[in-house]
């Protein structure tokens, strides 16, 4: 039985839990190797789907192991954390400081994601330019989450810099120099990722859409702030419940697999479903930012409350 997960609350870990996630890992290697042994087109194409949804799994996974909520070891847990960030050019570690100062200051003007959307703009037309906001929002918390990592740590944020040109830099050459590298990198990646910013905008668009945004307020109950969407069991799962933003910012301590049971207990939640909110973003328009008054976002964020899944 999994352990219980309080509100706020840590967890003993167990290696039963990460069978989840490992199942999840082992299948998105399985989907990719079958993308690169293929040669029919439509499957290339149902695949290329499929890795689509997988890749939103993987910027899941991506978030899960900020908090060392992915898997148990936390060496294990910060290397899948440092590969799946660097599919989407994102530095793990300065990530990692980035996202939980969003946890501990959500909706206010100390939040880092407020700069994602100040400037943001109020054409509904933004949801085709999907795929070019992914660099840019890795290139804004990369630059913010950047000279949010406290010295004793520069050296991780250094190692996951590195990596993250390693991993650019092999594909890139392998590319140039193999047909079938090319053929494999158009479909289990640049396909899925693109199909994957144009569905995973509307999620990002969910998460505190609506929330007014004070210069600063006492903690606020991040149920209040911050909203579910429900996507059909078998996309959640493969997804990894990437779309339960508030369970996951009422219970951070839970693993992925845990956020159905949580959503079903917790009475106070009011999910949406993926095609309710988009009809509502439609009616609406973009999520936007009004900061009341500036603020300057602190630098070396304390972590030690929310690092093991914690948000303090």
């Amino acid at each position: 039985m999994s352990p219980a997960v309080t509100h706020h609350g840590h967890q003993q870990p167990s290696w039963h839990d990460d069978l989840p996630s490992l199942l999840f890992l082992a299948t998105v290697l399985l989907n990719t190797a079958l993308i690169a042994v293929t040669s029919s087109p439509w499957l290339h194409v149902l695949l290329a789907l499929s890795q689509a949804l997988f890749l939103a799994g993987c910027q899941e996974a991506k978030h899960m192991a900020v908090h060392r909520t992915f898997l148990s070891h936390h060496g294990a847990n910060d290397a899948i954390g440092i590969v799946c960030a660097a599919l989407f050019g994102v530095n793990f570690i300065a990530y990692r400081y980035f996202h939980l100062r969003h946890h501990r200051a959500t909706c206010t003007n100390a939040d880092p994601e407020g700069r994602l959307y100040v400037l943001s703009w109020k054409t509904r037309w933004i949801w085709l330019l999907a795929p070019l906001e992914v660099p840019w929002v890795a290139y804004h918390q990369n630059r913010v989450g950047w000279t949010m990592v406290p010295p004793s740590r520069y050296w991780q944020r250094t190692m996951a810099l590195a990596w993250m040109v390693i991993f650019i830099a092999a594909i890139g050459f392998g590319a140039w120099q193999s047909a079938a590298v090319r053929q494999l990198l158009l479909w289990a990646y640049v396909v899925p990722a693109t199909v994957l910013s144009w569905f995973d905008f509307v999620l990002t668009q969910a998460e505190h859409y609506g929330v007014p945004v004070p210069a600063s307020t006492p903690r606020r109950d991040p149920g209040a702030i911050t909203q579910d969407i429900l996507l059909p069991p078998a996309l959640g799962w493969i997804t990894l419940h990437r779309s339960l933003h508030r369970v996951h910012h009422c219970y951070p301590a839970a693993r992925w697999h845990q956020a159905p049971r949580l959503l079903r207990v917790d009475p106070t939640t009011a999910p949406m479903t993926y095609l309710a909110f988009a009809r509502r973003w439609m009616a609406e328009g973009p999520r936007l930012w009004r900061p009341l008054e500036t603020m300057p976002i602190a630098a070396n964020v304390d972590t030690s409350r929310v690092e093991g899944g914690q948000s303090s």
